[in-house]
């Protein structure tokens, strides 16, 4: 099993559909609008900022990050249990064959009692490592 697939399993092992019926009554609503900043840990790397959109009723969410510094979007899902989110995000590649999904980066985040999100980032392809915080628009 690849490193990406271990990341995943591990993130989003709830066992059950039960166990995700239960975390679907347990888990706040996430779905908004969010102000993203972050920095990868690496001593080259650069803060960046942007804004993330979570729609959905829980306990999954679509995903959409506007990053400014790139001028791009990244999409993806995520599944939400208690205080956590974990995702599963990247680009849309367009080529001869449609649209190809690329994930790119892991993010697992815990929710504040304010409904900040605060996270830590890994890529699927290396070893970069970053954290990232979504504040809630008001």
């Amino acid at each position: 099993m690849d490193r990406l697939a271990l990341l995943v399993v591990l993130a989003f092992s709830l066992g059950s559909n039960a166990a995700v019926a239960a975390d679907r009554d347990s888990t706040a609503n996430l779905a908004g609008e969010y102000r993203m900043q972050g920095r990868g840990l690496g001593p080259d790397d650069s803060p960046y900022d942007g804004t993330c959109a979570l729609s959905g009723e829980g306990p999954t969410y679509d995903v959409s990050c506007y990053n400014r510094q790139t001028q791009h979007t990244y999409s993806g899902r995520g599944l939400a249990s208690g205080d956590a989110l974990a995702i599963f995000i990247g680009d849309y590649l367009r080529g001869d064959h449609n649209t190809v999904f690329t994930g790119e980066y892991l993010v697992l985040y815990r929710r504040h009692a304010d409904g900040v999100l605060e996270g830590t980032w890994t890529e699927a392809q290396g070893r970069a490592v970053g954290k990232e915080t979504l504040t809630p628009k008001r």
